[in-house]
């Protein structure tokens, strides 16, 4: 495989959709684990 097709595979428009997605979902596991976390301290908080 030659460098310019790699950095040609690179390039494409996939690359970026993918990068957005996977910033998404990063983003949003992150969400939710702090809603997790919030939801049970609030749930402790009213039990104790």
């Amino acid at each position: 495989m030659e460098l310019s097709s790699l950095i040609g595979a690179l390039n494409a428009a996939w690359i970026d959709e993918f990068l957005i997605w996977s910033v998404a979902a990063v983003a949003g596991t992150i969400g939710l684990v702090a809603l997790v976390n919030a939801v049970d301290m609030f749930l402790e908080a009213e039990a104790g």
